[in-house]
């Protein structure tokens, strides 16, 4: 499983797969109006090229099918965000990308959000041994609640 880090060509697939993931891991709690709206292939893959091109993220690719977005924090790092394609889950790409993710931030916590209703997503952070610290937040996306993982 190849995990490297991302090239701005890479955009438009990156896109591609953080839409199919949107509209699959949160269709049971996010509406379905708002998964039309916000993840279209073009609109994704413009958002990430423009992130992209700001140099504050890491992004990396797991294959054609897995992307994790990092960035450096006041007190460590934040995952900004993981998403991969249906076809590879359980196949250990989450955890491969998640492993190149924190090799390269080295030291230091680690947090990240996750809607406090993808069970999945949340028991994969704890299996990885991260940790909810009891801080939740309402995204701007949706309304939806947030809960924030810790990994020291």
């Amino acid at each position: 499983m190849t995990v490297r880090n991302a090239e701005l060509e890479d955009m438009k697939r990156l896109g591609h797969i953080m839409a199919v993931s949107f509209r699959t891991a949160f269709s049971d709690f996010i509406s379905r109006e708002t998964l039309e709206a916000c993840a279209r292939e073009e609109n994704c893959a413009a958002l990430l090229e423009g992130i992209f091109r700001e140099g504050q993220m890491h992004f990396l690719m797991g294959g054609d099918s897995g992307m994790l977005v990092w960035q450096r924090a006041d007190d460590g790092a934040e995952i900004v965000a993981i998403h991969s394609l249906p076809k590879s889950w359980g196949t250990g790409l989450g955890h491969a990308m998640l492993a190149e993710a924190l090799k390269q931030i080295g030291e230091g916590t680690v947090f990240l959000w996750a809607f406090r209703e993808n069970k999945r997503a949340r028991r994969f952070y704890e299996k990885h041994g991260f940790r909810w610290d009891g801080t939740e937040r309402i995204s701007e996306f949706d309304g939806a609640a947030e809960v924030r993982y810790v990994r020291d």
